[in-house]
């Protein structure tokens, strides 16, 4: 593409990368991305900074959207999406996608439940995957991971991370789980399938 030629090499290609990725994965706009691919461009290489002015980010987005954008019934995403609001209700902070590491997944449930607790609810743990485990199913790979956790004493992570698993199993997921609060919850032969709309 043209516009890899305005920029690092290596930049170029990790902005690509990133831009598929984000569609693959379907929870931001066009708009929201080209943000994503600036604030990276500006914490990563920032002498690149001066040649976005030059490069259409949008036009960019909107021609890889048509290519890697999934299509069809999104069955697997809106089983996960039935077993992550079950979840809700038995007081299990969820959140899809949340950040691209384990530890920023922590800070946003550990900030959702800090929110929801100061309303007067009942918070009892946490479950997330982020933009990491994504990747690896874009990369080729059948499984996504949870990262999960308690907020009360009452009730442990051994039993957080069993809750999890019965939800995701009554909606029609195989699971893997060693039963233990160091092991993360896998959800077995996993297809990305989540549209943006």
């Amino acid at each position: 593409m043209e516009w890899k030629d305005k920029l690092d090499e290596c930049c170029a290609d990790e902005v690509e990368e990133m831009i598929i990725n984000y569609i693959k994965a379907g929870f931001l706009s066009n708009e929201e991305i080209e943000e994503e691919c600036e604030l990276y461009i500006e914490e990563n290489y920032p002498d690149d900074m001066e040649h976005i002015a030059d490069i259409d980010f949008h036009a960019i987005i909107a021609v890889l959207r048509d290519k890697f954008q999934n299509t069809g019934t999104q069955e697997y995403f809106f089983k996960l999406d039935r077993a992550f609001a079950n979840m809700e209700q038995k007081g299990i902070v969820t959140q899809h996608c949340a950040g691209y590491t384990l530890s920023d997944g922590i800070d946003d449930c550990n900030e959702e439940a800090a929110e929801h607790m100061e309303e007067g609810e009942t918070i009892i743990g946490y479950c997330f995957y982020t933009m990491q485990d994504l990747e690896h199913l874009f990369d080729g790979s059948t499984t996504l991971y949870f990262c999960f956790g308690n907020y009360s004493e009452e009730v442990d992570a051994v039993k957080i991370g069993q809750m999890i698993v019965n939800e995701l199993e009554n909606v029609g997921f195989s699971t893997k789980w060693e039963g233990s609060a160091d092991k993360r919850v896998v959800i077995l032969n996993m297809v990305w399938d989540k549209q943006y709309k």
